[in-house]
């Protein structure tokens, strides 16, 4: 059944991103960016207070991160409720600009947490990662509590298997847990770490190099929160790839479970 979203044709809001603090916090030292989750999960937090509705969210069906987002800045929220093919639940169009140059854009399906997973995607065959493996510090630019990853399980040439957690500290966390949307923040570092392990293999060294989370697809949300320090399994798929971009297909599960699945972009910085 449809959820009515009221008020939405002219719907906007302000977010003010602050100067410092826990936003920014491990991403990237030196170099502070608003991770891309938080755009959403502020986007959300603003919907919900305009609204004066709680909007579940059932999924993404895309989302593109076009512009990173720096402390301080000032962003323009504009939604309106956008068509949902029969049967579906509402869908919400949602644009953020900075000074009018549109930083993000996408679109959220309002709806519970799907609750039946379709089969698991075909997997190829991985394998432990042979001999000394580079550690999820060495692999990626990120640091707690903004890093999620924790550790390799297993490889295949174009995909990757790892542990990860959501730690306590993390801004995106509220009473114990975080926001679905805080799993495609882990897909996007498991990716990451594949990347660097490629590199690792091939060139001998593991310097971690920044990349962006820059778009998503056919998000699809079977939880709307996720527990705290507690492990979670993450599996990356190359999809395709044109250096600097490159899109994989993922999953976040806890022992067996799917949590969140989709596709996500990724930007290699220089």
């Amino acid at each position: 059944m449809k959820i009515p979203v009221v008020n939405t044709a002219d719907l906007k809001a302000t977010i003010a991103i602050p100067a410092g603090g826990p936003w920014f916090e491990g991403h990237f030292p030196g170099r502070p960016i608003l991770p891309g989750v938080a755009e959403l999960a502020l986007a959300i937090a603003a919907l919900r207070r305009e609204t004066g509705k709680p909007l579940p969210l059932r999924g993404i069906a895309f989302a593109r991160l076009r512009h990173p987002v720096l402390p301080g800045d000032r962003l323009e929220l504009s939604a309106r409720e956008s068509a949902a093919p029969e049967g579906e639940t509402a869908r919400l169009r949602f644009d953020l600009k900075r000074d009018r140059v549109l930083v993000a854009n996408g679109e959220f399906i309002v709806g519970s947490p799907l609750s039946k997973p379709d089969a698991l995607p075909e997997r190829r065959t991985r394998t432990a990662p042979g001999g000394i493996v580079p550690s999820a510090e060495a692999l990626l630019p990120h640091r707690p509590p903004m890093r999620f990853v924790d550790s390799i399980l297993q490889q295949s040439a174009d995909a990757l298997d790892c542990i990860a957690r959501i730690p306590g500290r993390c801004a995106l966390v509220s009473g114990a847990s975080a926001p679905a949307v805080a799993a495609i923040e882990a897909a996007a570092q498991a990716a990451a770490a594949w990347e660097a392990l490629q590199r690792w293999r091939q060139q001998g060294e593991a310097a971690p190099r920044a990349g962006y989370l820059v778009a998503m697809r056919d998000i699809a949300f079977f939880t709307d929160r996720i527990p705290t320090d507690q492990s979670l399994v993450v599996s990356v798929h190359l999809e395709a790839a044109s250096p600097p971009l490159t899109h994989y297909r993922f999953e976040v599960s806890q022992e067996g479970l799917p949590l969140v699945r989709g596709s996500v972009g990724t930007f290699l910085a220089a």
